[in-house]
This record gives structure tokens, sequence and C-alpha cells, in this order.
């Protein structure tokens, strides 16, 4: 209310009687707006909660399926201190036995004693590793051996040379060392500087027999023998897929007292056991939801937001018509979910059934990927079927498109109601205004024939 005024003719509280006659006015459609507003906002909340907890299991379902969670294998090493292994759903089950012959190593070069205090002269380092290649300039106001580390280290395209300098009897040594180990990844400098340079006495070709720098390390491959028989080679100390499905990392030597490493891939039941735990618990959050959402309270007589929806009807009696629907392609040992020993109690959560499903883990584990895998398998039912609902065109998205659209128009409605208010708040105070004026006018006009009257 940005006008007032004051009665000076009639004495009325102008400004409190406009404001009155306003709200009368106000009151009704601003309570009907309001409470249609709250409604679409508890709405659109209650549809929100109801799509989360839907989408909590699809994603878990997405995620299981493609990270193949129901043919996840375990790894255990008979010393992880010196051989450690992971396994995807591709690894054969079995024991294998590690035998580790060689570990990696990168190459180090050193050089000869040198005068740190020397300038090495003007000139170029062509710097290589593997096959990478980097050429720096030596400046020759800038050659001494700690600047050389220095522009070494700080050259941007250096392949992977970290060099640095140690002190002994001989003098200071240039210590040069490759950042990857293997057999590959050889150190090569190469000289460019006028005959006689001493820039000269960093040079190495490790195809050369005669050098001015030495191996301080030989480069090497690791090398482990699995199961006596395969010899297999790594410019690292992992093994990708030297057996089917399984990483391996070794750390240490095998010796002939020690023996070789047995490391044993197995079905990885407690994964499988804990992604279908977390699978049960999503769907009883979202039963929950359900069950908040549309309760009824006969002591308070009041319903949920969402009492009576056929969309929580809906996606309730479709997520159990899942639960018993066999699955085509299955294998016969497991075609629903309840066979697994997960099934609906009474009120309508899921359950598991522990000795239940630890039987069919142990004897039909095999029998889970084509269960729940695959374009028809379980998990992918379950994402098609909350699609259905959260999804673009869903049941929810549709009714929360409708309930956006009733916001945008009871926000227009308040907008024409505000524009009304100011409108009749304007012209009424004129009325009032114009009023009090002609009443001040006429009691002026009073008050001048009582003063020439005769008394």
């Amino acid at each position: 209310m940005g006008l007032s005024a004051t009665g000076l003719g009639s004495g009325m509280d102008i400004t409190s009687m406009v404001n009155k006659i306003v709200e009368a006015e106000r009151a009704p459609k601003q309570e009907r707006i309001v409470k249609n507003m709250n409604d679409v906002e508890t709405n659109i909340s209650a549809y929100g909660r109801l799509k989360t907890s839907l989408n909590t299991m699809k994603d878990l379902m997405y995620n299981f399926r493609r990270d193949n969670t129901f043919a996840a294998r375990s790894t255990v090493s008979s010393n992880e201190e010196t051989v450690s292994a992971s396994a995807t759903h591709l690894a054969a089950t079995g024991v294998y036995s590690i035998d580790v012959q060689q570990l990696a190593q990168s190459h180090k070069l050193v050089s000869e004693g040198l005068d740190a205090e020397e300038d090495f002269g003007a000139g170029q380092l062509t710097l290589k590793l593997g096959g990478r290649t980097a050429t720096i300039d030596i400046e020759q106001d800038k050659s001494s051996l700690l600047d050389i580390v220095r522009t070494i280290n700080s050259e941007p395209s250096n392949p992977g040379i970290q060099a640095s300098v140690i002190n002994d009897d001989s003098g200071a040594r240039l210590i040069l060392s490759s950042d990857k180990t293997g057999e590959d990844n050889l150190i090569s400098i190469g000289v460019n500087a006028i005959p006689g340079s001493p820039l000269e006495a960093l040079a190495y070709d490790p195809v050369s027999p005669t050098n001015n720098m030495n191996e301080m390390q030989v480069a090497k491959n690791a090398r482990i023998l699995i199961d006596g028989l395969a010899s297999v080679s790594s410019d690292t100390n992992s093994f990708s897929d030297a057996i089917r499905g399984v990483d391996i990392s070794v750390s240490k030597l095998t010796t002939a007292e020690s023996g070789p490493i047995t490391v044993r891939v197995d079905e990885d039941r407690d994964a499988v056991k804990g992604a279908l735990e977390e699978f049960v618990d999503a769907y009883n959050a979202f039963y929950q939801v359900t069950k908040a959402l549309s309760k009824y309270d006969p002591d308070t007589q009041q319903g949920g937001p969402l009492i009576g929806d056929t969309v929580i009807r809906s996606a309730v009696s479709q997520m159990r018509s899942l639960f018993t629907t066999p699955i085509e392609g299955a294998s016969d040992s497991i075609k629903t979910l309840s066979e697994l020993g997960i099934s609906t109690t009474m009120e309508g959560r899921l359950e598991i059934n522990d000795s239940m499903l630890d039987k069919q883990l142990k004897q039909n584990f095999s029998a889970l990927e084509s269960f729940f895998g695959g374009n028809q398998g379980f998990a992918r039912k379950v994402e098609e079927t909350v699609q259905n609902f959260t999804g673009a065109g869903g049941a929810i998205r549709n009714r929360e498109s409708s309930l956006g659209d009733q916001r945008t128009r009871l926000e227009s409605e308040q907008e024409k109601l505000d524009r009304r208010m100011e409108d009749l708040e304007t012209r009424t105070l004129k009325q009032f205004s114009a009023m009090d004026n002609a009443m001040a006018e006429m009691q002026g006009q009073l008050s001048a024939m009582m003063n020439i009257m005769p008394a």
C-alpha cells in the first residue's frame, strides 16, 4: 500500500479505511491462490520424492548391468606383498602359480666426476626417452652443471628424464633418471656443440659400446612365469590380461625357497549378495515413500499428498509384477526373483531368505548373469519399468509438467490480483480524498457564514 492520506476535512483515518476495503476485496481471492499454490508445491515435492526413489533402483540396476556385477570375480593371493591381483567378470575361476623372475627397472645414467663451478658453454642437448624427443638450448651464461640440471627439469617438452647432482670424492656427478620403467624406455643424450666442448661429457648413446656417461641402473622389464610354462614380460610391474580377465601386480622376486605365489580366482558371492541387498533396500525405501505419500490417518482424518493417486498404485503394481514374472532366456534354476530367495512380504516390502540366497549363489552362480544381464534380463526390465514413469513422456514427468503449468497460471493470477488491488487502492483513496476535500470546503463555507451572522 504505497498511498496514504489523513482526513483533514472529515477527521477520519482515510488510509486505514482504504486498507480495510482493499484487504476485504483481496482476502478471498488471495486465500484461494495461496491454498492452490501450496497444494501445487506439495504435489511437486511429492512427485519429486517418488521419482527419486524410483530412479535409485534404475540407477543401481544400470550400474550392476554395466559393471557385470552379477558375474563378479574375487582374487586371493597367498602373498599379497609379493603378488596382488584383481579380476573382471571375464576371468575363469581357477588357481594359478606365479613366479616373479624379474622386476621392472628404470634407466639411470651417471657422469664422471665434474667440476660443479665450470661453465660447460653454449650448445644443444637432445633428450630421448623411448619414442619421445626434446631439444633444449644451453646458454653460455647459464651453463654450469646446476644450470643444466634446472634447464632439463624445467623443459616443458622433456620426455620424462629427471636430472639431479650428487657429490662424491671424484667431484659432482650428473644423474639422469627415466620416469618410466622397461627395456624400451632407454635414455639417450645427444650433444650439439663445438668440438671439445665440456658438454660432450654428458653424451650417451645406448647402442654405442663407448660413452662418456655410464649406466647406473639398467632398464629392465618385469618378467613372470605362470604355472611353470608361460613366460610373460611387461615394461611395468603390472601385467594386464596375462591371464584373461586378471590384472597382476608384482612387488618382490620369488625365490627357490619360497616357491611360486598362488593366486586363486573365484566367484565373488559376497559382492553379488551385497548388490542384491542394496537393491532390496532401494525397493523398500521406494515402498516406504509410496506409503507415506498415499497414507490416510484416521485420527487426524488427513491424507498424504498423493492419496488415491493412480501413478503410485501403478508403479507399485508393475514393480511387484517384475518380481514374479519369469525372465525369458534365463537358466531354469533362476527364472524369477523369488527363486533367488527374494520375495514380497504381506506388508509389501521385499525380504531376503539368506539360506536360500546363499544356496543359489553357491550352486547356480553362473545362472545369475543370464537372469540379471542382457537386454531382456531382470536388471534391464527394472530400468525400463522405472523409465516409463520417470523418463520423458512418463507418468510422473507428465504430472510434474502439468503441475508446473498450474504454478505458472497461479503466479500469473497473483500478478493480476496485485495489479487490481493497486488500482482499487488508488481509486478508493482518490474517492475518499475527494469526499474529504468536499467536506473541508463545506466546513469552511459554514464557518464563514457563522462569522458574518450577527451575534
